[in-house]
């Protein structure tokens, strides 16, 4: 089934994604402890974060990729909504928790240990996150999953991130402690707001809001091939998409129907079914 290798490809970039952040993790994680530099801790959570949303993602997909057969044809796609939230709400969570320990060092500083060689190490860091984002966002033409987008924003936003890490870490000698919790806020603050856009967006499909987008492709799709089309409905199972469209027949509505499916098929990784006005 065109679903099961759809599956398969989010499978293997999600995998990739979560080896590059377990790494990132880690590596992190032991220069923040060593510096006590709050901002790089929380960085490094942030990267953990997101090889824990990874991770639930690929035990998602997994059981997708095991239920999708004739009666589930679209595997239990609800189910890829539900760990969308389930990630989102641990972002928004682990923002409000940095935001907490952010604030407390910037009222109580504690010395930030910097060397040149930390200093290189998080800025090769940050390397690896835009290198991360380029793959993603190359790969996510080939795989337009929600999921695969999100992560290379996120790897976008995270080079970022690791950046003002840096620029932090290394003025922290000269401007004083402070700045690093003046810095873990800003990071507490930027993973927040993504969270809580997150938890709306995700709740939103679960509850069936439209995708303008998607049925304004559909639509654009079906009168490139010369079909009159009156209505378009998108019914999402995870990233999957499967279209209604009510439109006027004429006397090649059957080649022309074929023709769309394979465009809707080949393009956005959809099926497409008809009504007849």
């Amino acid at each position: 089934m065109k679903n099961r290798q759809f599956i398969k490809n989010q499978v293997f970039l999600v995998a990739a994604g979560c080896a590059v952040n377990l790494v990132l993790f880690f590596v992190k994680l032991y220069i923040g402890l060593s510096s006590n530099s709050i901002c790089i801790y929380a960085d490094a959570v942030n990267n953990g974060v997101d090889c824990a949303g990874c991770i639930v993602a690929l035990i998602g997909l997994t059981v997708l990729m095991r239920f999708v057969s004739e009666k589930y044809p679209f595997g239990p796609g609800r189910l890829q909504n539900v760990i969308d939230i389930f990630i989102s709400v641990c972002v928004t969570l682990t923002g409000l928790y940095f935001g907490y320990n952010s604030l407390e060092r910037l009222m109580y500083p504690t010395p930030v240990f910097y060397t040149v060689k930390y200093a290189v190490i998080v800025a090769a860091t940050a390397g690896v996150k835009l290198l991360l984002g380029i793959f993603l966002k190359v790969m996510s033409r080939k795989t337009p999953a929600y999921t695969i987008k999100a992560m290379a924003l996120d790897s976008f936003l995270d080079f970022f991130i690791t950046l003002t890490t840096l620029v932090s870490f290394t003025l922290c000698r000269k401007a004083g402690y402070s700045l690093d919790g003046l810095m873990g806020i800003i990071i507490a603050v930027v993973l927040t707001v993504r969270g809580v856009i997150m938890v709306i967006e995700t709740c939103g499909a679960v509850m069936g809001k439209k995708d303008n987008e998607k049925c304004g492709e559909a639509r654009r799709i079906i009168e490139e091939h010369g079909l009159e089309c009156a209505d378009v409905n998108c019914h999402l199972y995870g990233d999957y998409a499967v279209f209604t469209a009510t439109v006027k027949g004429d006397s090649d509505f059957v080649s022309k129907s074929k023709a769309i499916k394979e465009s809707i098929g080949k393009e956005m990784q959809a099926e497409i079914y008809f009504c007849l006005e």
